[in-house]
């Protein structure tokens, strides 16, 4: 029985802390042209704010070519980041710092992870693509991580 509550419960807090959505682009003619997936693992504040916030960034330049979406509630969202504290930048240690003090609502929180996870990804990826193809060593690629990773939590 107590294996059977556990089993429940550790699914439950799986459950509520990952999700992912993805978002359709569409030509003139409705045809479905292209897509942007989001998803997020162990995230528990401001999730779908987040999820929202990175098919925002994947679709921009399809937004900008004047391709439709079939989600039309990301182009009436402001993903304005507001201004980080003075001398310093977002990272998730700071942003959660700003969430619990009542300084950022839980929205922002979201879209502040997702910039700063977003940052991080564009150097993380193009860095594991350049250590696989022998552009650089081992060393190169966990220090580049490594920066990129305090950058993103600040730790």
């Amino acid at each position: 029985m107590t294996l059977k509550i556990l089993l429940i419960t550790l699914s439950a807090l799986f459950l509520i802390s990952c999700s992912g959505r993805q978002v359709e682009i569409m030509d003139d003619n409705g045809k479905v042209i292209g897509e942007c997936y989001a998803g997020v693992d162990w995230h528990f504040y401001g999730m779908q704010d987040t999820i929202d916030y990175m098919l925002y960034q994947c679709a921009k330049d399809s937004i900008e070519q004047g391709y439709a979406l079939s989600d039309k509630s990301l182009l009436e969202k402001d993903f304005t980041l507001p201004k980080p504290p003075k001398d310093q930048a977002w990272n998730k240690k700071i942003a959660m710092q700003h969430y619990k003090n009542g300084a950022i609502s839980e929205q922002k929180l979201g879209y502040i992870l997702a910039a700063i996870e977003y940052e991080y990804m564009k150097v993380a990826w193009p860095a594991q693509d350049d250590l696989i193809t022998g552009k650089i060593n081992q060393a190169e690629f966990d220090r580049i991580v490594k920066k990129a990773k305090y950058i993103w939590l600040g730790e």
